[in-house]
């Protein structure tokens, strides 16, 4: 297992990367929040409120922001889930919200491991194989079964955020260590 400090680095890495692609030109899109760190429920409770205001600041309308809030703490949450933990207890992640012309892109990156990866790369492609209404209907069918999966969440973060995007969810898993996967999500909440 690699040790804690080696996670961080990449993780800071691929978020720079992402950074140096925004779309910043000066016409008052780009980056509006960005974070690398370890999850926690302060942290959560901070790019909540940071991520609200700056989709308000950039002129979101409140249904928009409930939208843009409701996607990053589902993201966030799916980063707690499936997260792999560090030998301190700690999930390290990145996030960064960007205002584009289409919407507001919410990026998450996290590290997993191998079971994790192929639990989400099969939830991921049957989300994204369904159109509105399937959403709908799956959202209500998994709501009223109520039962808990074994990472202690009723399977209906995807689906939700799916939802609320009204696109596909983007996703890309890359080769990390071992059986480690670096895990990011890409979910627009389209204007």
């Amino acid at each position: 297992m690699a040790p804690p400090h080696s996670i961080h680095q990449p993780l800071r890495e691929e978020l720079h990367q992402r950074l140096q692609e925004t779309t910043g030109t000066g016409d008052g899109l780009g980056l509006l929040v960005s974070y690398s760190g370890t999850l926690g429920a302060e942290v959560t409770d901070a790019l909540l409120v940071l991520s609200e205001r700056a989709a308000e600041a950039a002129g979101s309308n409140r249904k928009q922001t409930r939208r843009v809030g409701h996607v990053l703490i589902e993201a966030l949450q799916n980063v707690a889930r499936h997260g792999w933990v560090d030998s301190n207890g700690d999930t390290p992640f990145f996030m960064a919200m960007e205002l584009t012309p289409l919407g507001f892109q919410i990026q998450t990156g996290n590290v997993v491991d191998f079971d994790s990866a192929s639990e989400l790369r099969e939830r991921l492609a049957a989300v994204n194989g369904m159109n509105r209404d399937e959403l709908r209907k799956a959202y209500v069918e998994t709501l009223c079964e109520g039962e808990l999966t074994e990472r202690g969440g009723a399977g209906l973060g995807l689906i939700s955020m799916a939802k609320r995007a009204e696109g596909p969810l983007n996703y890309q898993f890359a080769d990390f260590e071992g059986e480690l996967f670096l895990f990011t999500l890409s979910v627009m909440v389209r204007n």
